[in-house]
């Protein structure tokens, strides 16, 4: 009877000990992060009697959670690769819809610019036409502007977003550090009896961490995780963890970069983080925001540089030479806070034709220069000195002290070249639609023979400089009077006394003559002569007077919108934008399935998790009565052990 009452004691222990596990499960079935829980029950060590071995009842040895560690795993994966496309997709798309915006994007800006040039072309003395084109220039700066502003915004939301995210990080390391201690020290755990609670909270804050950035981690044999992060920097060891900072660019104070303490000093470990969040915003900064930006500014400079050469060789309304149109900013030169030296390094554009849309990273290490290409890592040197002209079109100088060893310097070629373009006339007077020289057939001519401008290519030289608003020296073309397709040319600067320059010199009226275009005579234009000129017909070369009707210059001008005048000779304007464009849309594209299908992917390893280590509501109610049950039939084995030791009792006192 002892025995049965002693295997009826364990079998309520045993049952209310599952109840307990059991109604455990149902209380956390909506606890995220939560793993089931099951009570092992073993039998007792039978007792030998006569008849053979008899039962002793059964216990509880270990409550354990029903977990797969590959699954979790799983989840961590799926989440840092979901947070970090998440945040790929919301930058991209913000970018894509700020250049491809049909209204707010450059193209229309563009568009507008160049069809004002059209209009001043078609009415050149227009006062209404040229203020149109003026208003228009000043349209495009302020539409380049508000583009790179809004870029730079997208820069400052990552700064504001990893400056948010590093205290969590920090927050997650310190939490996960507490409960590896409070686990290794829980009793119990040397023989298997571990937290359960405990541990699940442990890995629902790596979950959590790895929303951030990509973790890695090892269990130890007490039964703690070390947690690892970049390229096996260490966040949390057994009880400590490690503190992430934020710490500015030691190129650019403005642009937030993450620092990793080491002894005594903090090592910038953001080229090293990838993954989540933090891994999305750094990508999404190097890959999207800055080339973006660099793209966009040196279609600036390469506006600037193309426009305004092309105007210098014009004329304006007061007989005036062209000037420049638009300005730029120079090229962005920053000195590492690291650097020994005081030296000032200093860039200038001088090609823009073959700029790229990188930064660049120039390093002294005592005796020679290295430039990298920083996109591609692509290097020029050793460079014996400066200045030096980069393949990329740039120019790079010291000026005053000279680098130390180990000194480096960040260049930024084009960055924020798109916010510094502004429009230098304001004088409608003053832009530059005519050319400044005017080509004329003497009214005498007997011949068919015509002369034409063919190109204005250079207007520094004497022939331009030396008398303001007049051609050193106008030049008359006279026809031999004799000999058929004989010519000379005049200085024609004395009337009625011209002094021979050349000839005399034969002329085909089969392929015409470009008059001025033999270097010989170093003049910065050039002129042609078609048809049959007559014995003795004249054409003169002078400087335009006023040029109200003249549109050759503004002609040339209304053209570069399609002229491929950037990338090594390959694309317009127009045609470059189309390119940033057609980069950031296909990274949105590839961005926005990337995180659908991700997304897809973390939903289904969740899935799986759960239905492992997941409460089911249903078992668990099956799982109540049958505890439930075996209480009340263990109680009953109580009763009638009860009840035998009562019999028992009775028959002995009579």
């Amino acid at each position: 009877m002892s025995d049965s009452l002693n295997i009826g004691i364990s079998g309520l222990l045993t049952a209310q000990r599952s109840l307990t596990v059991t109604s455990n499960n149902v209380s956390n079935v909506n606890t995220e992060g939560y793993s089931r829980q099951r009570a092992d029950v073993v039998s007792r060590l039978p007792l030998y009697a006569p008849g053979g071995y008899l039962g002793a009842g059964s216990s509880v040895t270990n409550v354990r959670r029903v977990y797969d560690a590959f699954l979790n795993g799983q989840v961590v994966s799926n989440t840092t690769q979901g947070n970090q496309l998440e945040v790929a997709y919301s930058y991209a798309s913000q970018m894509d819809n700020l250049l491809a915006d049909p209204q707010a994007g450059l193209t229309p800006a563009l568009q507008k610019f160049f069809d004002a040039g059209r209009g001043v072309a078609n009415d050149p003395a227009s006062i209404p036409a040229r203020q149109v084109l003026l208003t228009s220039a000043e349209s495009l700066a302020n539409r380049f502007d508000v583009m790179s502003r809004r870029m730079n915004d997208l820069r400052d939301s990552v700064n504001v977003e990893i400056g948010s995210i590093v205290p969590e990080i920090n927050s997650l390391a310190g939490e996960i550090a507490s409960l590896n201690d409070a686990i290794s020290r829980s009793p119990g755990v040397r023989s298997g009896r571990m937290p359960n609670d405990l541990m699940d909270k442990r890995d629902q804050l790596i979950v959590q961490l790895s929303r951030f950035v990509n973790v890695q981690t090892v269990e130890q044999s007490n039964f703690s995780v070390n947690v690892y992060i970049g390229n096996g920097q260490s966040l949390v060891t057994d009880s400590e963890s490690q503190q992430l900072s934020v710490i500015p660019n030691p190129y650019d104070s403005s642009q937030m970069d993450i620092g990793y303490a080491n002894g005594n000093s903090t090592v910038n470990i953001t080229s090293l983080l990838t993954g989540g969040r933090l891994g999305g915003l750094i990508d999404q900064r190097t890959e999207v925001i800055e080339p973006s930006e660099n793209a966009l500014g040196r279609i600036a400079v390469a506006l600037s540089d193309t426009f305004n050469r092309q105007h210098r060789l014009g004329m304006a309304l007061d007989s005036s030479l062209g000037g420049d149109f638009f300005a730029v900013g120079s090229p962005e030169v920053l000195a590492s806070n690291g650097n020994v030296s005081t030296a000032s390094i200093s860039a200038t554009i001088v090609d823009p034709d073959l700029l790229s849309n990188s930064d660049y990273k120039l390093t002294f290490d005592g005796s020679s220069y290295t430039l990298t290409r920083l996109s591609d890592g692509q290097g020029e040197g050793p460079i014996a000195g400066l200045p030096f002209t980069s393949v990329d079109g740039f120019r790079i100088d010291v000026g005053g002290v000279s680098p130390a060893a180990g000194d480096s310097f960040l260049i930024r070629p084009t960055k924020g070249m798109a916010r510094s373009l502004e429009v230098l006339i304001s004088d409608t007077a003053k832009v530059a639609a005519a050319a400044p020289v005017r080509v004329a057939s003497d009214l005498g001519n007997i011949g068919s023979g015509e002369i034409s401008l063919s190109a204005v290519s250079d207007t520094t030289g004497a022939e331009f400089s030396s008398t303001p608003g007049a051609l050193t020296p106008p030049l008359l073309i006279e026809f031999d009077s004799v000999t058929p397709n004989q010519y000379r040319v005049y200085d024609a600067s004395v009337a009625g006394s011209p002094v021979l320059i050349s000839g005399p010199n034969t002329y085909d009226p089969a392929v015409g003559l470009d008059v001025v275009a033999d270097n010989a005579l170093g003049f910065g234009y050039e002129s042609h002569i078609k048809g049959e000129p007559g014995l003795g017909d004249r054409f003169t070369i002078g400087y335009n007077a006023q040029g109200v009707s003249d549109n050759s210059n503004m002609l040339v001008l209304a053209g570069l919108q399609t002229e491929n005048s950037m990338l090594k000779g390959t694309a317009s304007f127009l045609d470059a934008y189309a390119g940033i464009v057609t980069d950031v849309g296909t990274k949105t594209h590839q961005a926005d399935i990337a995180n659908q299908a991700q997304q897809t992917l973390l939903r289904q390893a969740v899935s799986a998790r759960e239905a492992v280590s997941g409460v089911n509501l249903d078992e668990e109610a099956a799982n109540l009565m049958r505890f439930q049950q075996a209480y009340q039939a263990s109680a009953q084995v109580i009763s009638t052990a009860q009840s035998m030791f009562d019999s028992l009792l009775g028959a002995v006192r009579r």
